[in-house]
């Protein structure tokens, strides 16, 4: 039986920490977005700008984690232990959805190779089989991505569930926020002055590397750390507009928050409009701006962004990020065999394969809230509860 003094401790413990709805309302809705950009078969949405140009929306993931981390653990990883500790959350936030949905992939690969030897698929030229020496999906790659490592230079190729990477790498930039806590934290402007250095001297590397921000297995690392340490500045900057607002006798009005927030997301939506090739490149100050505007939750946008449906969205989005691949991949195989003018772009394909959406974000949806009450919770508490008896293990047999 749970005592009442549990509950309220947990509430309390909620209560203080702080929470932004309009960049959890973000995050849910990019979620769904990318969830569209991945589908393989012709829809009017899935062809516009802002979706076919979903590096932007990647990268403010990353920049959403470096915000939180920072403004959650600023003044909390001032020790090993506090650190081993983040490191050990951060791995049950994330591991058990990764383990489940690389599961479903490989068993997806082993029925591919099962329904081609019994003629239920065939083998079409130029088509590379799972486990085969050219196949991006092999035991090798299978064994980096049950270690978190499928990301990190070295495999020549996505593998298995393809959006995972952004785990992977996000994964071990958490190491090195955890090492600048602990070994350099960030105090003063100077330090901040130098962390924006290092943010550009990442997208300057990335830049004389490759032709756009098209960057997963090869390079992602220092993508996924160009962006988190955009964020960590954002959490930095909001916070002293945040106390200047508290301090100022003539706060900000609704009116021209919410002026400031329509003007920002139209500079947002030329800049994705014309950010084609190395364009791409230079985003990272105004991913800046967007997460300290939009972490104040001053104007209207942020209250619609706030609203019951994106909070339910933003609960959901880790699921509906790394499930909704693996479904995209099922509804075109399906979409191929019942509807095929969809997928062959035939007449009418465009509008056809907008309706083709709806089921498939339904089932999305749907799936997604399963593995957040089934896989996610309860397996990042499985996890967390093994952490602490493991520890409590070593902190007893140092007594003895």
């Amino acid at each position: 039986m749970i005592s009442p003094a549990k509950p309220a401790k947990v509430k309390a413990k909620m209560a203080s920490r702080p929470y932004f709805a309009a960049l959890d309302g973000f995050r849910g809705l990019f979620a769904i977005l990318i969830a569209v950009h991945h589908t393989n078969w012709f829809s009017y949405l899935n062809y516009r700008t802002f979706i076919d140009d979903a590096f932007f929306m990647l990268d403010m993931f990353f920049a959403f984690s470096g915000f939180l981390m920072f403004t959650l653990y600023r003044n909390h990883l001032s020790g090993s232990a506090q650190a081993k500790s983040f490191i050990g959350k951060r791995f049950a936030r994330l591991y058990p959805l990764h383990l489940f949905t690389f599961g479903l992939f490989f068993a997806f690969a082993v029925f591919r190779l099962w329904a081609h030897k019994v003629g239920l698929a065939t083998h079409e030229p130029g088509e590379v089989l799972p486990f085969s020496p050219e196949a991006a999906d092999n035991w090798w790659s299978a064994f980096t991505n049950l270690t978190l490592t499928h990301s990190m230079g070295l495999n020549d190729s996505l593998s298995f569930n393809a959006p995972s990477w952004t785990i992977s790498v996000e994964f071990f930039a958490y190491f090195v926020f955890a090492g600048m806590m602990l070994w350099a934290p960030p105090k003063k402007l100077w330090h901040f002055g130098l962390m924006a250095l290092g943010v550009a001297g990442a997208y300057a590397a990335l830049y004389n590397l490759k032709p756009n921000m098209d960057i997963t297995y090869d390079y992602g690392f220092l993508r996924c750390l160009g962006g988190f340490f955009t964020g960590v500045l954002g959490a930095w900057a909001f916070a002293k507009v945040k106390a200047h607002q508290e301090a100022s006798p003539k706060p900000m009005t609704l009116k021209t928050a919410s002026a400031l927030e329509v003007t920002y997301l139209v500079v947002c939506s030329v800049f994705i409009y014309f950010s084609g090739g190395i364009l791409q490149f230079f985003a990272a100050p105004l991913i800046f701006g967007f997460v300290v505007l939009f972490a104040l939750d001053g104007g209207y946008i942020s209250k619609f962004m706030g609203l019951p449906v994106f909070r339910y969205l933003a609960k959901i989005s880790y699921s509906v990020y790394m499930n909704h691949f693996f479904l995209a991949i099922i509804f075109g195989v399906v979409g191929t065999r019942l509807f095929p003018g969809i997928v062959s772009g035939g007449d009418g394909a465009g509008l056809a394969g907008d309706l083709y959406l709806i089921p498939y974000l339904a089932v999305v949806i749907v799936m997604s809230h399963l593995t957040y009450h089934y896989i996610e919770v309860p397996g990042g508490k499985w996890i967390g509860n093994r952490l602490k008896a493991r520890k409590t293990s070593v902190q007893n047999a140092a007594r003895t």
